[in-house]
């Protein structure tokens, strides 16, 4: 992405040199200079398609984000964590692929061996899990600055990187976002490194080799109803 920002650069001083007009209207001193030279390709670059579709992306996780922090900071919802909780559902499901993260969370084989109905319950009961553990990270949220250092497009897949700055320290927060035929979708949340999904998925092997899949939607449906009733100390992460 850079490389071809210098050429488009390089290219467009070429193209400005040689216009005749230039010494007419503009003093060289101006016109050679590098912040004017760079801030135009930047608004041309910005109008090319691949950096529009970037910019997307990061504009509409951001939206979401800020809808979620609007509600969490609302003071009318401060002693209400219901309606809070059910306000925050209603933002984060359209905007997760929960059925890209229950597939790559239980991993390929034990995915493939269930059925179409398995595969709906744990979809269902696992995207409950996900919906309650964002919640309850983004609910600690104190006025800390959310700043959003830089997106990655690969084909369908995205990445937005983004850091929380806390007064004493600055937490990594990366989202993958896979495309839809509407829209981009979070499949993936990626703190300081560790994959939420991957966490996940080496839970999930080691439960359903100890026990079965049955045993794992057990689990997963008694985490959820302690999730959901607030039970103190719970950590959202281990099942």
């Amino acid at each position: 992405m850079k490389i071809r920002i210098c050429e488009k650069i390089v290219d467009l001083r070429t193209q400005l040199e040689s216009f005749p007009w230039k010494d007419r209207y503009m003093s060289k001193t101006i016109f050679k200079s590098h912040g004017f030279v760079i801030g135009i390709a930047a608004l041309l670059f910005l109008g090319a398609g691949e950096n529009v579709q970037a910019s997307s992306v990061t504009e509409s996780l951001k939206a979401t984000i800020d809808q979620l922090i609007g509600v969490v900071t609302d003071p009318k919802y401060k002693d209400d964590r219901a309606t809070r909780r059910t306000k925050m559902k209603g933002i984060i499901y359209p905007k997760f692929d929960f059925y890209e993260m229950g597939k790559r969370s239980l991993g390929r084989k034990s995915w493939t061996a269930r059925t179409s109905e398995e595969k709906k319950a744990f979809v269902d009961i696992f995207g409950k899990l996900l919906e309650n553990s964002y919640a309850s990270k983004l609910e600690s949220y104190s006025d800390e600055k959310i700043v959003y250092v830089d997106e990655i497009l690969k084909g369908k897949f995205a990445m937005v990187k983004t850091e929380v700055v806390r007064k004493n320290d600055t937490i990594k927060i990366d989202y993958k976002l896979i495309r839809t035929k509407k829209e981009w979708l979070v499949f993936d949340i990626v703190i300081e490194g560790v994959s939420m999904i991957k966490n996940y998925r080496s839970q999930f092997a080691k439960i359903i080799h100890k026990n079965s899949f049955g045993g794992l939607m057990d689990k997963l449906n008694k985490k959820v109803q302690k999730l959901e009733s607030k039970i103190e100390g719970e950590d959202s992460d281990k099942i």
